[in-house]
């Protein structure tokens, strides 16, 4: 126990939970429903805040406090609920967060500087917000996470949001929820969204009927994402193995098809040269034929061209003879 008798666990049913300094956005929900069931009135110093009774002096001046002596019953009345929320806060929170107020004696100027300390000005509160919408919208659960877990994250979220001012609606949060579960949930999130009720259910019901549900069903069965990633690449190892080993058959085939052909058609050089000698005189004789259809222009004969007529050549004759 600390010097001022603070330090413990706030954990008593007349006592809230003690404000640390890294959970005061649920503190701060607790610590309105604490002080307001001391009284409203409590509650209401907090809001509206107290001010002390205050008096001009006979001879003028500035106003000094008043004398509790000179009090009305109504300001004794109004100083009773400023102390007991003052206590009430008191008695919530560690020697860290004390320091922060250890001169303060008015209930909501010790809440004021409690929320600016952990919530900021307005710029941060506005830039909290918006890293709690993004991870509002980007969260989802994963395969192998438990319900339990996912709602714990997500409603931490939607609790923050409501702390710093934005509150999501019930709506939100169960499409949220209902969109955000792996396929091992389909079957159940189709039951409850054709539920007649489901547009009046608040969202722990959802959460409890989803709980309720991966209870009856058991824990997942889907392995996590490293087991996954081994598989896949141990599948793709394999496949790769078969693969090589059909290149291999399909190589060996081919060439023993290769080696049967050679004996067939080109095993020796005797019957090479003696296919190519037949492919030669098929070629003359295919020449010799399409000569047959040709007439020479010199004599008119068929089976010879110009150049190669006979009087022509005798006609070149004669004339180199004359010359």
């Amino acid at each position: 126990m600390s010097g001022n008798g603070m330090g413990g666990e706030g954990a008593s049913s007349t006592r809230p939970p003690l404000l640390t300094g890294v959970n005061y956005a649920s503190w701060k929900g607790k610590m309105e429903a604490y002080v307001s069931q001391i009284h409203d009135r409590a509650w209401t110093a907090i809001e509206d805040g107290y001010t002390p009774p205050m008096m001009t002096p006979t001879g003028g001046g500035e106003e000094v406090l008043k004398p509790k002596a000179q009090w009305t019953p109504q300001e004794f009345e109004a100083s009773k609920w400023n102390n007991k929320a003052m206590h009430a806060i008191l008695c919530a929170m560690d020697d860290n967060q004390y320091k922060l107020i250890q001169t303060t004696r008015i209930a909501k100027e010790v809440w004021d500087i409690l929320e600016t300390a952990h919530e900021g000005t307005d710029v941060v509160k506005d830039s909290k917000l918006q890293v709690l919408q993004t991870q509002f919208e980007t969260i989802r659960m994963e395969d192998d996470e438990c319900f339990n877990d996912f709602q714990v994250k997500l409603m931490d979220i939607v609790n923050q949001s409501h702390q710093l001012g934005d509150p999501y609606s019930d709506r939100r949060i169960k499409q949220k929820i209902m969109r955000s579960l792996p396929e091992r949930f389909e079957s159940k999130v189709t039951a409850l969204e054709e539920n007649s009720d489901y547009l009046r259910m608040k969202p722990s019901e959802v959460i409890g009927r989803l709980l309720a549900y991966e209870s009856r069903k058991g824990p997942t069965t889907t392995p996590p994402k490293e087991q996954k990633s081994l598989a896949l690449k141990s599948v793709k190892v394999e496949k790769d193995e078969e693969d090589s080993d059909e290149e291999i058959a399909l190589m060996a085939k081919k060439f023993k098809q290769f080696v049967r052909f050679e004996k067939r058609g080109f095993g020796s050089k005797g019957k090479f040269v003696k296919k190519k000698a037949h492919f030669k005189k098929v070629e003359q004789a295919q020449e010799k034929d399409h000569k047959k259809g040709v007439q020479c222009y010199e004599c008119s004969g068929f089976g010879h061209i110009a150049p190669e007529c006979a009087n022509l050549k005798k006609k070149k004759g004669r004339a180199m003879a004359v010359t």
